[in-house]
């Protein structure tokens, strides 16, 4: 795929995409053979295997996204992104995680997507989340 979007341009429109609830739009910007290393956790490679990670875990039905990027700057097809991801639950809940992330692009593709977060906070907030449901 050739494109003259930039990669910070990608990374915003693939951003966009999930913020928009557009989760087919987002992974379609993922190359088949995606590396997703959500640290600390496995890597998940393939945008099937990411796509079926993300709706596992009830991204676009349970929860809802607004991942604000806080400051985006690329070096070469490297893009850095630092966020404030907050995931809006069905019932009301949110977590809002603050992470750090590299998009890849080659050739208008996302190729590797990495995102840091603290995994404690997370399962955290998560545990609050689903409390609620009860």
């Amino acid at each position: 795929m050739t494109t003259t979007k930039t990669p910070v341009q990608i990374a915003e429109t693939f951003f966009g995409h999930w913020n928009a609830n557009r989760i087919d739009a987002a992974l379609a910007m993922l190359s088949t053979d995606v590396l997703y290393d959500n640290v600390p956790f496995p890597d998940i490679v393939g945008r099937a295997a990411v796509g079926e990670f993300h709706r596992g875990f009830g991204i676009g039905t349970d929860f809802l996204l607004d991942w604000q990027v806080t400051h985006i700057a690329a070096a070469g097809n490297v893009v850095l992104n630092e966020r404030i991801d907050v995931f809006r639950h069905v019932n009301g809940a949110t977590i809002t995680l603050p992470v750090m992330g590299t998009i890849t692009v080659e050739n208008g593709e996302i190729t590797v997507w990495r995102d840091y977060f603290d995994p404690a906070d997370f399962d955290r907030q998560l545990a609050a989340v689903k409390a609620q449901q009860d």
